[in-house]
């Protein structure tokens, strides 16, 4: 594995940092739909459970995809460049620190 570039790493992260975004605004739609829905009355027939269902897999794709973009960022804080005496880069140190395994 390599050293990723200071160019590199500022790519990784942007683009990783505006998926991520985008996939938390999706999920907190999805959460909400799914509330709604769960709260519905309606919910006990068949069609309201299949699309619980879609929603139930949509949020755990959402979150299994958080994850992983969170598991990216931890390993680019872990090969980004470093300055001459071994300390990260000024963008790296601006990278969010993210838990990958967080408590809901």
């Amino acid at each position: 594995m390599g050293i990723l570039s200071i160019t590199e790493t500022d790519d990784a992260v942007s683009g990783l940092s505006a998926l991520r975004e985008v996939m938390a605004d999706d999920l907190l739609d999805v959460e909400s739909r799914l509330d709604e829905l769960e709260r519905s009355s309606a919910t006990l027939t068949d069609g309201k459970n299949d699309e619980a269902l879609v929603y139930r897999t949509a949020r755990t794709a959402l979150l299994s995809g958080l994850a992983s973009i969170d598991e990216v960022l931890g390993w680019v804080h872990l090969v980004a460049e470093k300055d001459a005496d071994g300390n990260e880069l000024e963008s790296v140190l601006s990278l969010p620190h993210l838990s990958v395994m967080r408590a809901s």
